[in-house]
């Protein structure tokens, strides 16, 4: 080969590494292989060959290795004493021995068709193997990361997405129940698997999802700042593809309202995010450490009057205004179901009546639980610190209420008036 074709194959190496990702060296070591097959197949398997591409000139230099004999009886494998000594400068000659080896250099011009094609064939393959290979290991690193790309094609199994690179699939029953798909629509999504094909021989599958919690997760945080540089974090999503998601949030900066940065003003940040889901309805919650009102908060739009949790079988039981129970289930039970699996607690809700019922048939449920105008904290305060009934709060007084940890000298007084005002209701009730 002249250097002109030198250069072209250079240059087309620096291209190819560019348009598919592949290390320049690799292709430079494809080339190289190719190159030599290619001698081998001209000039004999048997032979000792060399093959080397100088990026920076643009040079590449194919050599045979063959042994210096006194008389050359495989001409393919031997040179002559003579013969080597004529072909190398005089300053070299010294260098050359019986039994020692010396490098011709071969011309590419003159070898066959079938050499050449062959040559081709095994840098095409090993170009389409490499490449393979980058965007598997691309792509093995992005997994559980936000894409986008046109729809190219559907079918009954699969919606196929286009990645530049190559075309990934989401699988129909990753996509959100009820959303259409048209080709040539920019879809999101997120990357759930990669696999590699086992012979190598084709593509790597890349699947997407878009009714993973994480999908979800990932909108926010594209949408919300905050949360992408770690101001506000997302606690736990829970969620029913197409049909409602609940999410709480808490913020590590005092000045920062979780709620309303994931909001936006008028709403913008979220409206984009429900678009983007089909139209899914999303709750955002700010986190509490509390079960309980963390509870109160997860099961809105319910609006809870009293709460009463069992620590060790991890359940609690919401008694909710009886207007809002209907919207404290939800639909199909859905918003108790969310909120259960985003507390990690069994909940159960129930109506006020419901509650005043079973209070009627069960003598044993504590009535400090039906105390007004005090949190369920420190009604879980007083059953903690062995309080039996109201009765036991007014007979002790504010001065026994203020040493239970955690109640000061204004929430005891509250206690006492809350006490008081249960027995007024309960005589008045009684005297009817």
């Amino acid at each position: 080969m002249n250097k002109e074709q030198d250069r072209e194959i250079i240059e087309a190496i620096k291209e190819i590494s560019v348009v598919k990702n592949i290390d320049k060296s690799t292709l430079i070591k494809i080339v190289e292989e190719a190159l030599k097959v290619a001698v081998m197949k001209n000039f004999g398997e048997e032979g000792r060959y060399k093959v080397s591409m100088n990026e920076a000139t643009g040079e590449i230099k194919i050599e045979r290795g063959l042994t210096i004999v006194e008389n050359v009886e495989e001409p393919n494998l031997e040179i002559s004493y003579q013969e080597a000594l004529d072909a190398v400068p005089d300053k070299y000659k010294n260098l050359i021995k019986l039994g020692g080896v010396f490098y011709e250099e071969l011309n590419l011009d003159n070898i066959g068709r079938n050499a050449i094609n062959k040559m081709k064939q095994m840098i095409v393959s090993r170009v389409l193997q490499e490449e393979r290979e980058s965007i598997f290991n691309e792509y093995t690193t992005k997994i559980d990361t936000l894409v986008n790309g046109h729809i190219k094609k559907i079918d009954r199994r699969f919606v196929y997405i286009n990645l530049s690179r190559i075309d990934a699939k989401m699988p129909i029953e990753e996509g959100i129940p009820g959303e259409k798909y048209r080709q040539g629509k920019l879809l999101k999504a997120i990357i759930i698997e990669v696999k590699k094909n086992k012979n190598n021989n084709k593509d790597p599958e890349i699947i997407l999802s878009r009714k993973s919690d994480k999908f979800l997760q990932k909108l926010l945080e594209f949408e919300v700042p905050e949360i992408e540089e770690g101001s506000v974090i997302i606690k736990g999503i829970a969620r029913v593809p197409g049909v409602r998601a609940k999410i709480s949030i808490m913020s590590v900066d005092d000045k920062i309202d979780p709620v309303g940065a994931c909001v936006g003003v008028k709403g913008s940040r979220i409206h984009t995010i429900i678009k983007e889901l089909n139209n899914e309805h999303i709750d955002i919650i700010q986190w509490s450490s509390d079960p309980t009102l963390y509870a109160q908060r997860v099961i809105s739009p319910g609006i809870v009057l009293r709460a009463f949790k069992n620590e060790e079988m991890k359940t609690m039981k919401l008694v909710v205004k009886d207007d809002t129970h209907a919207k404290a289930i939800g639909k199909d039970g859905v918003n108790v179901e969310l909120a259960s699996r985003l507390t990690g607690w069994k909940l159960q809700v129930i109506s006020e009546n419901e509650f005043k019922e079973e209070v009627e048939k069960n003598q044993n449920i504590n009535p400090i639980y039906l105390l007004r105008d005090i949190t369920e904290n420190q009604k879980e305060k007083l059953v903690s610190a062995g309080y039996k009934n109201v009765e036991e709060i007014i007979e002790k007084g504010v001065d026994e209420l203020e040493k239970i940890q955690g109640l000061g000298h204004k929430t005891a007084e509250k206690i006492m008036k809350s006490a008081q005002q249960y027995l007024k209701d309960r005589e008045k009730n009684n005297g009817e």
